[in-house]
């Protein structure tokens, strides 16, 4: 006799193993992402407030190895950890370009790591509680969201008043004061509020490490649907270029000059009328080619209807698919 279906559905749930092998595949990716992330901005804040990229990333390696000491097991915590900082000093960089850009490196340093050094100690502080919210594993449903509005407004509200000091002929040197005056008043602020923000980067943490075991499960799909794709717009770009090969007249306007257009050009404009872009630096002037393109537009929305459909009934877990219908 057969089992009733809430009986199946009990046994389909992972082992233990696969759990934790899933876990530690979706930190491995969310590891390597976050290290590009971080790489990128580096090279970004060098080239507008030179080695302030060594500080930040020091400051990266520093801050999370204190935060996994402390509270061990929180691999996607400390995830989102550094890409908090890496949010934090792209702000900093536009606060340092827009207000200090005259700043010594020396002070640029000391007030970047000021925050840092008040959310560590914060969360020194309240260790007790962080950790067992990091043992509990689960997402809260409310209470420090609202709460994180209210320590975010006097950070903003502060950074908010220095877009006042340009161009009031203020002195280096009380540049500079004021700049870490600033600093220190939001680094009271966050070391005061260091366990909402712990919460919210922990709740965030869970919901990278979703997002990590969801998209390990889309790879297949979205590869194959990229492949498609691009076999689509070959297709196309082939007929653009063949067009042009046996018509006498040229078919397209590159650059504001009618002219047979290459290969590579011919993928190029596939892909971007595929993708209902449309720069405009190379267009259709027949109606042969117009044509093609209007059918190329509609086979594009299409495809990507149908494309994002499929990788989504994909990515659900077995026992949320629909079941398939009775013959």
């Amino acid at each position: 006799m057969d089992q009733p279906p809430s009986d199946r559905r009990t046994r389909t749930h992972p082992s233990p193993h696969g759990t934790a092998a899933a876990r530690r595949r979706s930190w491995l990716s969310g590891a390597l992402l976050t290290a590009v992330l971080l790489g990128l901005i580096a090279l970004s804040i060098r080239s507008v407030s030179g080695d302030l990229a060594f500080v930040l990333l020091g400051s990266v390696g520093l801050v999370v190895g204190v935060i996994h000491r402390l509270f061990p097991g929180s691999q996607f915590f400390t995830l989102a950890l550094a890409n908090f900082i890496g949010v934090y000093a792209c702000v900093f960089a536009m606060f340092l370009e827009s207000s200090f850009q005259d700043m010594g490196m020396l002070a640029q340093g000391i007030g970047f790591a000021m925050p840092l050094a008040a959310f560590v100690s914060g969360a020194w502080w309240r260790a007790k509680d962080i950790r067992s919210i990091v043992q509990s594993r689960r997402l809260r449903e409310s209470g420090h969201f609202e709460r994180m509005f209210l320590w975010m407004a006097p950070v903003w509200g502060i950074g908010a008043l220095t877009f006042l000091l340009p161009g009031r002929g203020i002195p280096p040197d009380q540049l500079t004061l004021i700049f870490l005056l600033a600093m220190g008043v939001i680094s009271v602020v966050v070391g005061l509020v260091a366990h909402d923000v712990a919460v919210f980067l922990l709740d965030a943490g869970l919901l990278f490490e979703g997002f990590f075991q969801q998209v390990s499960r889309l790879v297949l799909p979205a590869f194959a649907f990229l492949t498609f794709y691009s076999l689509v717009i070959i297709v196309f770009g082939t007929v653009y270029t063949i067009l042009d090969r046996f018509m006498v007249e040229p078919n397209f306007l590159v650059h504001g000059q009618p002219r047979d257009v290459t290969l590579t050009e011919g993928l190029y404009f596939s892909l971007v009328t595929f993708a209902t872009v449309g720069y405009g630096d190379i267009s259709p002037m027949t109606g042969a080619v117009r044509i093609v393109a209007a059918v190329e537009i509609v086979a594009g929305v299409l495809l990507l209807l149908f494309g994002f459909s499929a990788i989504i009934g994909h990515a659900k877990p077995r026992d949320h698919r629909d079941p398939p219908d009775p013959l």
